[in-house]
């Protein structure tokens, strides 16, 4: 991995400091003394501080980049490898402040005919994707919580000078895709510095898949396959190429630590696409649980989640060959229980108040002893049988209570402080997925939803700030002037 850049510490000469501040501060009045009147409210005058402080900023900014782009000698060492001035050029920048135009060179490994060009600049600066480092983490940021119209919206109210919307949306695939290139590598070393929160109990996994909309071509003269609004009015202008919009299945996947109530403590999310391999997915998940259980050894786990047999099956064999656990406590989600009880209790009782009783008593003995699903299933079994039963009606509930008895022993599950229901991997599938990737008219391509899954995954699981200094130390080298 290349070296973390560190962020900018004191020097200690605080007296120098507070004089360079009062000239800052007595220039700045100055500036926004120019701009407005003796009538001007506080308001206007908050904005001319701001839009003045940003001016300076720009300027400053630029002004360093410049130097640095100066100070360059014609070959350079970068990362031990030398290369040599190519060609010169001037480019604008991107800050938070504005753009920053540079005169800077491009290079190329001496030797080396028609090769790649670098720009020792921006590897020396570590500028991101042509953008400066702090404008680069807020672009993340942005593109893991909202589309880049919130984002623009958000730097414009905070009095920033944001690049175009447009910009913002390539800078975030841009980062999302190279976070994505590196996840694997930068949460290993994120992981090593996490330590278990106080009243850790237990490890809870869990699996799901929920639908992402995908936008992918469709061959000319084929019948749509989305649906859509009849045109009133004829084209003006070349119609692009015709796309269907299909739902994908995406798969989402948490670790949560939890206390000895079953309350997550902490919970990791992790997502990908519906093309991505779900065992990549499922070996970071795997990787979480080995660092938990290496700080404290005997930590149960437990794997809560719906009936698929896909997932099911999945968790299993990462939990075997990745983990290494011996024994893990497996549930379905005490919801989807409840949903199929609820549908053959309809069936087989009329009176709603006797359905609602009948519920409470079972969720009750549930909660206590671990052969009341096997009581269950003995009394709608013969529920079936009775003369007016619609018991087709109640069969695909049953088959699904047979299938997975074993997985409804609750008791057992409270016994060990884990939780009943997945709400947490419920809980992702919306958060991660659903409120940032299906929103009124939202479509996807696979680099796309990529991207995004990758930063919001590790935005809600309160990681991005630790995992950015290592994305970032991709974008930086030690560039030497050559002998």
């Amino acid at each position: 991995m290349k070296r973390i850049v560190s962020q900018a510490s004191p020097t200690g000469n605080d007296e120098r400091y507070q004089r360079g501040l009062t000239k800052a501060r007595r220039g700045l009045e100055q500036a926004v003394a120019a701009r407005l009147g003796p009538e001007a409210s506080f308001a206007d005058h908050e904005r001319a501080v701001l839009a003045s402080a940003n001016e300076v900023c720009r300027v400053v900014l630029e002004a360093t980049l410049q130097a640095t782009a100066q100070a360059l000698s014609r070959r350079v060492r970068i990362d031990g490898v030398e290369y040599e001035h190519h060609h010169a050029g001037t480019v604008g920048y991107h800050s938070l402040c504005g753009t920053l135009t540079v005169d800077r060179a491009t290079y190329r490994e001496v030797g080396e005919r028609n090769g790649p060009t670098v720009v020792p600049l921006e590897l020396a600066a570590g500028l991101i994707e042509g953008t400066t480092p702090a404008l680069a983490y807020r672009v993340a940021l942005g593109y893991a919580q909202g589309p880049g119209r919130r984002a623009e919206e958000q730097m414009h109210a905070d009095h920033r000078q944001p690049p175009s919307r447009s910009t913002l949306e390539r800078l975030g695939k841009a980062i999302g895709t190279h976070a994505d290139r590196v996840a694997p590598r930068v949460e290993a070393v994120v992981r090593q510095a996490e330590t278990l929160p106080d009243g850790t109990h237990a490890i809870v996994v869990g699996l799901d898949r929920t639908t992402v909309p995908m936008e992918e071509p469709r061959a000319m003269g084929d019948t749509p396959t989305t649906r859509r609004k009849r045109r009133t009015t004829p084209y003006v202008r070349t119609p692009p190429a015709p796309v269907d919009v299909h739902y994908r299945m995406a798969y989402v996947g948490t670790v949560s630590l939890v206390d000895c109530a079953g309350e997550a403590l902490v919970t990791r999310r992790y997502a990908i696409a519906s093309t991505a391999d779900p065992a990549t997915l499922t070996a970071r998940m795997m990787a979480d649980v080995t660092r938990a259980r290496a700080q404290q050894a005997r930590l149960p786990v437990g794997v809560v989640q719906d009936a698929a047999p896909e997932l099911w099956t999945r968790m299993r064999t990462a939990l075997t060959t990745e983990a290494r656990l011996r024994r893990w406590h497996e549930a379905v989600d005490r919801y989807h229980l409840n949903e199929h009880l609820a549908a053959i209790l309809r069936v087989v009782e009329p009176d709603e108040g006797r359905r609602h009783a009948q519920r409470r008593r079972w969720n009750t003995q549930l909660d206590t002893d671990d052969r009341t699903i096997d009581r269950i299933a003995r009394w709608i079994a013969t529920r079936m049988t009775e003369p007016g039963v619609n018991a087709a009606a109640i069969e695909p509930h049953f088959t699904y209570l047979t299938n997975h008895q074993d997985r409804m022993r609750y008791a057992t599950l409270q016994a060990r402080g884990l939780p009943c229901g997945s709400g947490a991997t419920e809980g992702a599938c919306k958060s991660v997925v659903k409120m940032r990737a299906k929103g009124s008219g939202q479509r996807w391509h696979e680099d796309g939803i990529t991207a995004v899954l990758t930063l919001r995954s590790a935005y809600l699981s309160d990681r991005l700030p630790t995992m950015w200094p290592y994305l970032a130390a991709d974008y930086s080298a030690d560039v030497q002037a050559a002998a």
